[in-house]
């Protein structure tokens, strides 16, 4: 009899638990069905919304994009503001959708606010960094490819970031400059223009004839048609040095020939004064020793 009557016990304790668990799925259900009754619409609009403004966000961010390339901007600047676009907008359209399904973006706002407060005093140099480089993307005073020197650090623009610029030197090592440091440098931009100047200077000897020397660079200039200002380039005594006399001459280049044409004219002059006779003399100094005179 203690056997039927646990057994007994046992399976109505079972069914009392299967019939609250049907109930609370039941309950459950009908909360869910309410829910959809009551928010169904304005869930489907919010999803419409989402779908809707994210299509919009795309197209705007593929029209800025159009429109800075055939402005020829730097492709690093338009990937930049592009993404800022796009993210403005989708921040836009998320919050509109949530506020159609009900939920108050007061909240959201005021705790993105404080967060952004709390993140911006955490990360003051970096929200510096990041101005930094929003300055050097509108006022453009280098891009990706140029050839630069900032803060004693020279070498071509691999790209700027967010945060920092990347630097390529000449052995191949790539430095990144915080962009704030940048912003409060010196920039020299050897790639600014199409066409530089290369500022020679090349000493003689005092006993050797400067006319000479300067008709023999002149015909090195001409012969080189690279140099675009053969015919009335500067060139002449620049002063009377200690132990030469320097001449100079400022030659004009494309600036893509910058290095390569300084290296050939170098060398060229080089044997042409060594052909010629020309000393090209080295810092020396004379010394004059006199003795004491016997009495």
């Amino acid at each position: 009899m203690n056997t039927v009557h646990a057994a007994a016990s046992t399976a109505n304790a079972v069914k009392e638990d299967v019939q609250q668990q049907v109930s609370q799925g039941m309950s459950a259900l009908d909360h869910f069905t309410d829910f959809l009754l009551n928010h169904g619409p304005d869930l489907i609009y919010a999803i419409i919304i989402f779908f809707v403004g994210r299509a919009i966000a795309r197209f705007i961010k593929n029209v800025v994009v159009r429109f800075m390339t055939h402005a020829n901007s730097d492709r690093t600047v338009i990937t930049f503001i592009s993404q800022i676009v796009y993210y403005a907008i989708m921040a836009f359209v998320v919050l509109t959708a949530l506020n159609k399904i009900g939920i108050p973006t007061n909240s959201f706002l005021a705790a993105f606010g404080a967060f952004g407060l709390a993140v911006g005093l955490a990360l003051q140099n970096n929200l510096s960094n990041f101005a930094s480089g929003l300055l050097i993307l509108i006022f453009k005073p280098f891009k990706a490819g140029d050839w630069v020197s900032i803060g004693g650090v020279e070498g071509s623009v691999k790209g700027i970031q967010v945060l920092n610029t990347a630097i390529i030197t000449k052995d191949k090592k790539t430095i990144f400059i915080p962009n704030s440091s940048i912003t409060s440098s010196q920039v020299t931009n050897s790639s600014y223009l199409d066409e530089r100047l290369i500022p020679f200077v090349f000493d003689i000897g005092y006993n050797n004839d400067h006319h000479k020397a300067i008709a023999i660079l002149k015909d090195i200039f001409k012969k080189d048609k690279r140099i675009l200002n053969a015919d009335e380039m500067e060139i002449g005594i620049q002063e009377f040095g200690d132990n030469s006399v320097r001449i100079a001459a400022y030659p004009l280049v494309a600036s893509k020939n910058f290095i390569a044409v300084k290296y050939d004219i170098m060398s060229e002059v080089k044997d042409a004064f060594d052909a010629q006779g020309i000393d090209i003399p080295y810092p020396q100094r004379v010394i004059y020793v006199q003795y004491p005179q016997e009495k």
